[in-house]
């Protein structure tokens, strides 16, 4: 309950002070960038947006930020509330669309040979199988199903790591467990 009332205070601080959309005539300097965007895109009217940042940034970013949003809820011994039903359909939502990501080769040195591998497609497609698994109950509410998609999606993960990333779940990349506060400076 304090995680979900932390991350309530911080969206709201956040969308009142750090996300104000940039002016349209004041460009993203070159020194906010880590690499240039746009490099391959094409026009807009081309194929989708090839993926411009490694896999294992994107499994660290999306995967597992979504991930503990379902696992962590689904193990409540208490009933949730409407909001953290929210929330974890949010990170249902998440983990669905990670999953298409997740087959698309980035930037990473691995990305090409794993997205390839059938076992990194099978278990791509069981991760999004099992987050829709998780809406389903949410859209129930109940937890009993919540707990079971939630202990099979940490058997996946568990799976895929061992095979493509063991001993190093992260290879470096870091993930912040919660926003950090805006700076008053």
């Amino acid at each position: 309950m304090r995680l979900t009332v932390l991350f309530a205070a911080l969206a709201c601080a956040v969308s009142a002070t750090a996300c104000e959309p940039r002016p349209l005539d004041k460009p993203i300097a070159r020194s906010e960038t880590l690499a240039d965007p746009s490099a391959g895109l094409g026009s807009p009217d081309d194929q989708p947006l090839p993926l411009a940042v490694s896999l294992n940034e994107t499994m660290v970013a999306l995967v597992d930020f979504a991930a503990d949003g379902v696992w962590r809820p689904a193990a409540s011994e208490t009933p949730l509330t409407d909001t953290q039903w929210a929330l974890v359909d949010q990170n249902a939502v998440n983990l669905i669309s990670a999953a298409s990501l997740i087959t698309m080769k980035g930037q990473g040195v691995n990305d090409e040979a794993w997205v390839v591998n059938p076992d990194w497609r099978r278990w791509s497609l069981e991760m999004r199988t099992t987050a829709a698994q998780v809406r389903a109950a949410v859209a129930a509410r109940d937890q009993e199903r919540l707990r079971l998609a939630g202990d099979r999606l940490v058997e996946i993960c568990q799976t895929c790591h061992q095979a493509f990333k063991p001993g190093l779940p992260s290879m470096g990349v870091t993930r912040f467990p919660v926003y950090p506060k805006p700076s008053t400076t």
